[in-house]
């Protein structure tokens, strides 16, 4: 019943979001997400025995992010920026033996960089096609990856036998991956004639499939991260469903797929 509750006011809130936030406010919301998921990441990775300063992940991961909005500098540069600024904040740290000070630089660099590269694409999906494209692909993908994560959940705990990467996650089964690629692609061929009448429906089934495939993959990727440290749940934040991170995960591969796609579609 929890996890129905917070559905029901969080699903209206994001597409809401969507829908109406301008293109700042649409960053500040990746911002303050990719801000929890980080939080949440460094718990796991305090919990794996790392020793870390969040302080300077939090810090980079704004910077990052407003950089790649506003395009102050080449990507390139901005990346290699962002490496020299980690290796110098673990050069000097105090209270830490030089192994800890390399652990943690690849530690909090790849927290970084995992939510900031993969929650960035999200704003140009939104807004560089086009205000009505760009809203028409955000609640696609949305529909997709919702209704994959749905389809994998009920029919993996009701029907799954198979282990699907039982080191990565147990409880993850073949029969409940193909019913969630299943029930993603249903959904795109169902929105298919309300959001795209014009696009050819082999680009919404290949699409859709892409997305159902990485978003699965971003699952795993949570979980590798979450067996690791020994931790159901990234946290306790949403009622039923554990933390932002645990929503996120199949989203965050997804977003920068898309974004690739797109940029192809749309040369």
């Amino acid at each position: 019943m929890a996890r129905i509750l917070s559905s029901l006011v969080l699903i209206p809130l994001a597409i809401l979001a969507v829908v109406y936030a301008t293109p700042v406010y649409f960053l500040l919301g990746i911002g303050l997400i990719g801000t929890f998921c980080l939080y949440e990441y460094f718990g796991l990775i305090r919990a794996m025995g790392f020793k870390i300063q969040p302080i300077f992940g939090f810090l980079v991961f704004w910077i990052l992010l407003i950089a790649l909005y506003q395009q102050i500098f080449p990507t390139i540069i901005l990346l290699a920026l962002v490496m020299l600024a980690a290796f110098l904040s673990a050069m000097w740290r105090h209270r830490q033996t030089v192994r800890e000070r390399a652990l943690s630089f690849m530690a909090e660099l790849t927290g970084v960089l995992y939510f900031s590269l993969f929650l960035y694409p999200a704003i140009p999906i939104r807004y560089d096609f086009g205000n009505e494209p760009g809203l028409r692909w955000t609640l696609f993908l949305l529909v997709v990856i919702w209704a994959g994560d749905i389809g994998a959940l009920g029919i993996g705990r009701t029907m799954g036998k198979r282990p699907f990467a039982p080191t990565l996650s147990p409880k993850k089964t073949w029969e409940g991956a193909l019913a969630g690629l299943l029930a993603g692609l249903i959904a795109a061929l169902a929105v298919h004639r309300f959001l795209f009448p014009a696009l050819s429906i082999w680009h919404v089934i290949l699409i859709s499939v892409l997305l159902g495939i990485f978003g699965q993959l971003g699952d795993l990727a949570e979980s590798m991260l979450k067996r690791a440290a020994k931790i159901k749940d990234s946290s306790r934040l949403i009622p039923g469903h554990g933390g932002v991170l645990d929503r996120m995960d199949s989203l965050l591969f997804a977003f920068p797929v898309l974004y690739f796609y797109l940029l192809q579609l749309y040369r």
